[in-house]
């Protein structure tokens, strides 16, 4: 998308991540501004807390609580087309 972009979109777009664009060839801009992109969008990784695995089970009561009186039993659809036979 930057390699369409004439000089002076460029050079807006470089204001707007605060990247210096006096005196720099159009190709050298490019890179320096898809290197500030990709690292504002890159989201930190948190190595100090440590990842646990994570339970695919619903919590089927909080659910309930959300539904109201609408629906007593809330149950899993386990219905696979192919478990049919025909």
């Amino acid at each position: 998308m930057l390699n369409s972009m004439d000089f002076f979109q460029l050079r807006r777009t470089a204001k707007r991540y605060e990247i210096p664009y006096q005196g720099i060839r159009r190709q050298k801009l490019i890179r320096d501004l898809e290197r500030k992109i990709v690292a504002r969008t890159a989201k930190p990784v948190e190595a100090s807390k440590p990842q646990a695995a994570v339970s695919a089970r619903p919590v089927l009561e909080a659910l309930q609580e959300k539904l109201g009186k609408r629906s007593s039993t809330i149950g899993i659809n386990t219905f696979s087309a192919r478990n049919s036979t025909f």
